[in-house]
């Protein structure tokens, strides 16, 4: 019995060292070059100009006890982008290992089956959005108390103390409270809880009638707290924002028509976080990235793959059970998966959301725990022999591959975006009050809502107190509002109100990863000549560059959030440049030339040697500006769209003479 215990030990060893190996693998290999993206800046700005009470007003309007999980965040993890990813990283750890003790207490003498099922969730690809640290980490969080409070539960109805029982009990119904007050729309897994209850009496051979009425009573104490937490939320608590009201999470059941609406949504979204969200992801991600990031990812894929093979191959040879004898019926995790899909989708669906996965993957996540075991249940007990060892080995590189290329999306989108708010503090060195900033970055990493802009533009130049400096993105009808000046007020999250003055504009542009970004001027065509948005072309005209305050030091943004400042290449001498061409210093922008030329860097985008031509024409240095002129001429599509646009134009611009420049450049 003791070398029985001691083969069931090294097995549980093995199999939480393999768990916490492949989470790190999957999650873990390039937090160091993650950073903040989307809804984290109006978070980031919030904690910093207005501290805990900015945070708290955030969500007071939803959920109020996210605000305070937030306002202890905030105190230990600070601004650092890596001090976020590593502690969701954790969160992901501590959820993969309440996984696995969770199948491991349902099913304890199915070993293989249990840890591959935990590995088919760890690398689950329908959710890969964990980069985003900041703003998931309340949904992570949530989920990892929710698969604690169940595990908890299961071992609560199965110790044989009554103080064991007693102390499951309390800490389960603990975060049960805990996770439905953080993301309601998990209340689902209430659901699941009393499907969980049910399978164990099921198990200990229970008939229905009194497996019914030991499931009920069992589960009270999660359902006295998860009926207080209805009435509190129906009938004391007015949420303000849609998504989250309780007329919006249960509007869905007022027909028939929306009954089966819901119905079909669940069917829909039972294929898609099943099948489709093993083979769509990973389709997206593998058809758009560098071959070398695809090879390491299939290498983490692969490598995975080969720790379950050793794995299995080991725990098999100790225990002396083979394959068949373990998985000889595994249908019970095939129902039980496809039903708590089911139910844990129903809520999203009711509040008019539903997986898809351009952007909606997170309304995948709150259904991973029955995924996992419908995948496990689909690949144990539907298939046999080589063809389930193939599916798996699918599975674990598909979830790895999906996990690891949208790392790397993530960490390349923040290479440009911290790249292109540290040439901003390179190109202006203060920005008048009110003024509002447009923003176009490349086309894979564009923006998508507005407190992209303002939050980290008003980190960098008014960190603490009143939001200086609105911001907008690119959207059709914004030429509308430049050409009549518009102003607007925007409201967000019922907490902070943006007012925007398309009298005021600067308009920043970046048209690829390779080229500088280009602060705008309306006077001159040539910085976005080679723009490969025809919107951000016709609206150049509108931004003014007088509202940069050329004469103020250079802003610094802070290291916490934006990291050291980036090495200085083309694009910082570009930058100064440019800042020197607004000021008509033009023997400043030669000097900064000759500088760029001794560190041997060049531009991609040739229009960017503009100022530096015009520099050698405004000091009547001819030969210095036709060497310039060559390097444009020689792209000869750049070259004629600038010539065509210098011809249109006849006015002189006050600094320097357009005749010459024309005529340098466009005349041989």
């Amino acid at each position: 019995m003791n070398s029985s215990k001691t083969v069931s030990r090294r097995e549980s060893f093995l199999a939480i060292l393999l768990v916490v190996f492949t989470t790190l693998i999957t999650y873990g290999t390039q937090i160091a070059q993650l950073g903040f993206y989307r809804d984290d800046w109006y978070l980031l700005w919030a904690a910093k100009s207005k501290g805990a009470e900015g945070i708290l007003s955030l969500f007071q309007g939803d959920r109020p006890f996210v605000g305070w999980l937030y306002v202890f965040d905030f105190s230990v993890m600070g601004l650092s982008p890596l001090a976020w990813h590593v502690y969701v990283l954790c969160i992901k750890i501590a959820s993969a290992l309440a996984f696995f003790w969770l199948v491991r207490s349902l099913w304890p003498n199915r070993k293989i089956v249990t840890l591959f099922v935990t590995l088919l969730f760890v690398v689950y690809p329908g959710f890969y959005q964990q980069p985003n640290a900041l703003t998931y980490k309340q949904l992570l969080l949530a989920y990892t108390a929710s698969l604690l409070s169940l595990a908890l539960t299961v071992n609560a109805v199965k110790a044989q103390k009554i103080a064991h029982k007693a102390v499951f009990t309390l800490l389960a119904v603990i975060l049960s409270a805990f996770y439905i007050i953080i993301y309601e729309a998990l209340v689902g897994m209430e659901v699941v809880r009393l499907l969980l209850l049910w399978l164990l009496f099921l198990q200990q051979g229970k008939n229905w009638k009194e497996n019914i009425r030991l499931s009920l009573v069992n589960a009270v104490p999660y359902l006295i707290f998860a009926l207080a937490f209805v009435y509190w939320r129906i009938f004391m608590f007015d949420s303000t924002r849609k998504a989250t009201s309780v007329e919006g999470l249960i509007g869905g059941f007022t027909s028939l028509r929306g009954i089966l609406g819901l119905l079909i949504e669940g069917g829909k979204d039972l294929l898609e976080t099943t099948i489709f969200a093993w083979t769509v992801p990973f389709y997206q991600f593998s058809n758009q990235v560098e071959y070398r990031d695809l090879l390491e990812a299939l290498g983490l894929g692969f490598l995975v793959v080969a720790a379950g093979a050793a794995y299995y191959f080991l725990v098999q040879k100790q225990l002396k059970a083979g394959d068949g004898a373990e998985v000889e019926s595994s249908r019970d995790l095939l129902i039980l998966g496809a039903i708590t899909i089911f139910v844990t989708t129903l809520p999203i669906i009711a509040a008019g959301r539903n997986v898809n996965f351009w952007g909606w993957d997170r309304y995948s996540y709150q259904s991973v725990l029955g995924v996992a075991l419908f995948m496990g249940g689909l690949v144990f007990y539907v298939f046999k022999g080589r063809m389930r060892w193939i599916l798996l080995s699918f599975l674990l590189v598909s979830g790895v591959l999906t996990q690891f290329l949208s790392a790397t999306y993530y960490r390349d989108f923040w290479k440009v975006e911290r790249e292109a708010w540290w040439q901003l503090s390179w190109r202006a060195p203060e920005i008048e009050d009110g003024t509002t900033l447009v923003v176009a970055l490349p086309g894979g990493y564009g923006l998508a809502e507005e407190y992209e802009v303002w939050g980290p533009v008003n980190l960098i130049y008014q960190p603490v107190g009143a939001l200086r400096l609105p911001g907008q993105i690119m959207f059709d009808q914004i030429w509308v509002d430049l050409l009549l000046r518009s102003q607007e007020q925007r409201l967000v999250r019922d907490t902070f109100t943006i007012q925007r003055d398309y009298g005021k504009v600067i308009i920043l542009s970046q048209s690829s990863p390779k080229t500088c970004l280009h602060v705008l001027d309306g006077k001159r065509f040539d910085q976005a000549v080679n723009e490969a948005r025809t919107d951000v072309r016709f609206i150049a005209q509108y931004s003014n560059v007088d509202l940069i305050d050329t004469s103020a030091p250079q802003v610094i943004p802070p290291a916490d959030v934006f990291g050291e400042e980036p090495s200085h290449n083309w694009c910082y001498y570009y930058q100064k440049m440019d800042l020197a061409r607004q000021m008509n210093d033009w023997q400043l922008v030669v000097d900064l030339a000759h500088k760029a030329k001794s560190h041997e860097t060049a531009p991609s985008d040739v229009s960017e040697w503009m100022p530096v031509l015009e520099a050698y024409v405004y000091l009547n240095d001819v030969e210095h500006a036709k060497q310039i002129a060559q390097l444009i001429r020689d792209d000869k599509y750049s070259h004629t769209k600038m010539c065509t646009q210098y011809r249109s134009i006849k006015e002189q611009p006050a600094g320097y003479d357009r005749v010459s420049v024309y005529e340098t450049l466009c005349k041989k």
